[in-house]
């Protein structure tokens, strides 16, 4: 009878110090490599907002009032995409958390564009005209998040980033088209005329700026994730329209290049 209880006994120490041990590795294989580095890279569709995209809208509403039955006025305030650029830093606290950081380099601003249309019912004789404004700013921000992964192959995150304007960067550039067509075709006597312009804006940057974000994963491959975020800025430049700040689009790339 004691001998059965030490085999028994002996039976069950192994079963546990086996199943600590298992347990005790898969931990270790979870922390072994905590902090991941890798380069980031995507593009973001940029819509303005803030003071800024008021002003801008009543400047289209003003210039779309002055139309007439022959002469049409028509704004927008289009997408505008820029590249997005960085590195990136995860430190995964266990198979599920994980905090990020990183530095990316990418563009904010606005384009305006305004179309004019002037025609001549009798003689055919139509003006055409296009206004087109655009406002970029180069930046440096640095996102901080915290990433939940639900699966070996999804990660939802949310965020707040700090970001600052190259001063130099700050630019304007206005570009006018005229052309002229009579009776629906151009015409040698009157060529299309095209004029730039450009204006360095130095004094507008607003720096540091903050916003915050969203943001939903899917992993490719072990160091490789698609990922799509939605951020809101805060005002990043003061223009003639009013304050300006943003709300991001990014579709972007993540590739892991070095764990520790």
């Amino acid at each position: 009878m004691c001998k059965i209880r030490t085999i028994i006994f002996s039976t069950v120490t192994y079963f546990l110090f086996t199943i600590t041990t298992s347990a005790q590795d898969s931990v270790a294989i979870a922390v072994q490599q905590p902090l991941s580095i890798g380069l980031h890279v995507g593009y973001s569709a940029n819509s303005p907002a803030g003071g800024a995209k008021k002003g801008l809208n009543h400047m289209i509403s003003t210039f779309e009032g002055t139309g007439s039955d022959n002469f049409k006025v028509k704004g927008n305030l289009p997408y505008q995409f820029s590249p997005v650029v960085g590195l990136f830093a995860d430190y995964n606290y266990n198979r599920k958390i994980a905090f990020s950081t990183g530095i990316n380099f990418t563009m904010r601003g606005y384009t305006l564009e305004i179309e004019g249309v002037d025609r001549d019912p009798e003689y055919q004789f139509d003006q055409f005209a296009n206004y087109t404004e655009k406002y970029k700013l180069h930046t440096i921000e640095v996102p901080i998040s915290i990433q939940y992964k639900p699966s070996s192959f999804l990660s939802l995150g949310a965020g707040l980033q700090i970001g600052s304007g190259l001063a130099h960067t700050s630019k304007t550039t206005t570009t006018i088209d005229q052309r002229v067509e009579i009776n629906g075709e151009t015409n040698e006597e009157y060529p299309e005329k095209k004029t730039t312009v450009e204006n360095n804006l130095n004094e507008e940057v607003l720096s540091p700026y903050f916003g915050y974000f969203a943001s939903a994963g899917y992993f490719l491959s072990k160091r490789i994730e698609l990922k799509l975020s939605l951020l809101k800025s805060g005002n990043y430049a003061e223009t003639t329209y009013g304050k300006l700040s943003d709300t991001s689009l990014v579709v972007s790339v993540r590739f892991g290049l070095l764990s520790l």
